[in-house]
């Protein structure tokens, strides 16, 4: 059978509404593409009765999916089981792209995405994620090539560590990919009742897996994927999903958009489908009855990327501004931004600020109060380098790490180690208690930069 992509979906469409309907659909790629594309296919497929059924692959028993795929459901109409997140086809051959999407998605504060990225790269690779002797940092070289087929990444990777013993863990642990696959091949060419559908939603599969192969004859795959590199074509490509995104919005809510704005959009928001879709409905919303979005309401209701509106919160922490410090984070939770994002953020930002303090107090780095950045860059800092492990915190440019070091200076290792335990009480309180998560930030705030006095130990050396 083709495979489909992008372009030719709505001959796709076309085809499920014409009855031709296949028994198993594979997407796979971009993730919030998958779930658009999903959306538009199961509709199709219930036009005439029926239920889609959700699955979390990610926790998934392929046991429990086989047996609804087998049985014959007393519901009328089609009976579509849709696994999200599936893990199915992983295998070493994803490992890297499942490490390179858990750095990118630390690096933009997603804990929980990170966390899941990495569990499902060590299962890919054999290995039980529940066990804490398999966690990244406790591999050697060697285990690390064997187990994910390419280099174990250089400088500190303790962060995966701590991801997997916070990230909440399936009550069972799933069968391998080996064996779900073999479990589901065997199932298909078994048969199973007509109004019984399968879709699975995957972001990388492994092409080579007989599964794939079995589904290349006897399946409907849709190739959502798109490269993520920075050359020219990938960057064309990329651009040109966002472009559809926006094009479907503006369509949808009668509105036009300049070339010119949808440029300055794709730049400030970057290559995130959801949130070029979730900001253009903003600006439409924005600008009520006038049909056109133009560059100054661009500039006013998406005038900062959430990364610069959470480096204005730690800014103002770093400078001890409490009035904007609550401020911003008010405004932050205002514009959707959750709070447990907000969190990871001040997590990550006072780690920085321990680790950075802990170093200017080793004499050997010659870092004192004060210091000219060009004497922190030509001296200080090569020092500081020498040690690997502290490779992926000192990546930034020099001036900005100057600019941290200093911060770091203001705070007593005290108030730092108090803080961590401020932010992780708040974080238990997000998770498990009914205070509303405003107040829980506010009184977080208030414990990190409360006024200095008696007892209190900030700048206190």
């Amino acid at each position: 059978m083709p495979v489909y992509d992008r372009k030719t979906m709505p001959a796709l469409l076309k085809e499920i509404r014409n009855n031709t309907i296949a028994p198993v659909y594979l997407l796979f790629g971009e993730r919030f593409l998958c779930r658009q594309a999903a959306e538009k296919i199961g509709k199709a497929l219930c036009e005439n009765g029926g239920i889609i059924h959700s699955i979390d692959g990610e926790n998934e028993d392929i046991s429990a999916t086989i047996a609804k795929l087998r049985s014959f459901s007393l519901l009328p109409g089609k009976q579509i089981y849709q696994v999200n997140s599936s893990r199915i086809f992983h295998s070493k051959k994803v490992t890297k792209a499942l490490w390179n999407r858990a750095v990118k998605a630390i690096n933009d504060d997603k804990n929980e995405r990170a966390a899941s990225c990495i569990r499902a790269m060590l299962e890919a690779g054999g290995l039980d994620s529940t066990d804490q002797d398999n966690a990244p940092p406790n591999l050697s070289a060697a285990q690390w090539k064997k187990c994910f087929g390419f280099a174990k990444p250089a400088g500190n990777i303790d962060w995966t560590k701590e991801l997997l013993s916070a990230a909440p863990q399936a009550a069972s642990k799933p069968p391998s990919g080996n064996d779900s696959a073999t479990q589901l091949l065997t199932t298909l060419q078994e048969g199973i009742p007509t109004d019984n559908i399968l879709m699975l939603l995957a972001e990388d599969v492994d092409k080579r897996k007989k599964l794939y192969k079995f589904f290349k004859k006897n399946a409907v795959i849709l190739d959502l994927k798109v490269d993520s590199g920075s050359g020219y074509q990938a960057k064309k490509t990329q651009q040109s999903v966002l472009q559809e995104q926006v094009n479907t919005v503006l369509r949808a809510m009668n509105k036009t958009m300049a070339p010119q704005v949808a440029q300055q959009l794709f730049e400030r928001v970057g290559f995130h489908p959801v949130a070029v879709v979730m900001e253009t409905e903003k600006l439409a919303l924005y600008v009520g009855d006038s049909p056109k979005i133009t560059l100054e309401d661009l500039n006013t209701v998406v005038g900062r990327t959430r990364q610069e509106a959470l480096f204005e919160l730690t800014q103002a922490i770093g400078e001890n501004k409490l009035d904007t410090a609550l401020l911003v984070a008010q405004r932050l939770q205002e514009n959707s931004i959750h709070a447990l994002a907000i969190i990871a953020t001040l997590r990550n930002f006072t780690r920085k600020l321990l680790l950075f303090s802990s170093l200017q107090r080793q004499s050997k780095y010659g870092f004192t109060a004060g210091i000219p950045p060009k004497v922190f860059q030509q001296q200080c800092l090569p020092l500081l380098k020498e040690n690997e492990r502290w490779e992926k915190e000192l990546t930034a440019h020099p001036f900005a790490i100057y600019m941290q070091f200093t911060t770091a200076s203001k705070f007593s290792l005290p108030t730092l180690t108090a803080w961590m335990r401020h932010i992780l009480q708040a974080e238990m309180r997000l998770k498990g208690s009914p205070v509303a998560a405003v107040t829980v930030i506010d009184h977080l705030l208030l414990s990190m930069l409360k006024p200095v006095g008696k007892g209190n130990l900030q700048n206190q050396h």
